[in-house]
């Protein structure tokens, strides 16, 4: 599902990130589907469940576990995660994704992504 306007939002430089890849320092929540071929490809241990049931990916050495020589290593695998895809406009379910705004720092410059971004639905 995209969100209305989707394809007008301005594109950031996400790959490779200028901005040491802020929005990995957290990892990422990923599908069933994601979490088992991630695993499947870089191993068991690259991605977790939660105590509350959902997988994310590991953070190890402050990004998440799949970031590696300044970029995602798997960013151009078709397992990509969709939330990593979407981000920073939109979350998996393609609705607005709800975070701090300076997590990336191409935002910290620019005042209008951030008016953009919170304008989303």
């Amino acid at each position: 599902m995209t969100s209305p306007g989707r394809a007008s939002l301005p594109a950031l430089p996400c790959f490779p990130c200028p901005y040491n890849a802020s929005c990995c320092a957290y990892g990422t929540t990923v599908s069933d589907e994601e979490a088992a071929t991630i695993a499947a490809n870089h191993g068991e241990g690259v991605v977790y469940r939660t105590r509350s049931g959902e997988w994310r990916t590991r953070v190890r050495k402050g990004r998440c576990a799949l970031f590696a020589n300044g970029g995602c290593t798997i960013h151009d695998k078709p397992y990509y995660p969709v939330i990593c895809r979407g981000f920073p406009w939109t979350n998996a379910e393609g609705t607005r994704y709800e975070y701090d705004v300076m997590i990336c720092g191409e935002f910290a410059g620019h005042s209008e992504l951030v008016e953009l971004q919170r304008a989303l639905p």
